[in-house]
């Protein structure tokens, strides 16, 4: 009978690659303090009317806002009664009606004296 020869192959050994590569060298730090950060654009904000039909939050509502201020920046710190009626009509339009008018009128005053205080 005739015997099978069994033949082994010879492989070459594995390359160690990983052993010979050149290391990596993270990024300067430099580098990345170099580049500015985007600004941050202002924020802005807007008045949205809240429908209220509470005339004590209305008050409080319309004391915080510039409203005011900027009505009496505009006239020059003087109105006749038809500026007082179109004023109160655009703070309607801004949703704080109902309020009451008499405490507007002194929130009005007291910009006054203090723009004319500048």
């Amino acid at each position: 009978m005739a015997t099978k020869k069994t033949v082994k192959k010879e492989t070459a050994p594995a390359k160690k690659t990983a052993a010979k590569a050149a290391p990596v060298k993270a990024a300067p730090k430099a580098a990345a303090k170099a580049t500015p950060k985007p600004a941050k654009a202002p924020k802005t904000v807007k008045i949205t009317p809240l429908n209220t039909n509470d005339p004590e939050e209305n008050i409080k509502r319309f004391a915080k806002t510039s409203i005011a201020m900027n009505f009496v920046k505009a006239h020059n710190g003087s109105w006749n009664h038809t500026d007082w009626l179109n004023f109160l009509r655009e703070i309607e339009e801004k949703g704080f009606f109902p309020i009451d008018t008499d405490r507007v009128g002194l929130i009005l005053e007291d910009k006054k004296k203090a723009f004319f205080a500048k």
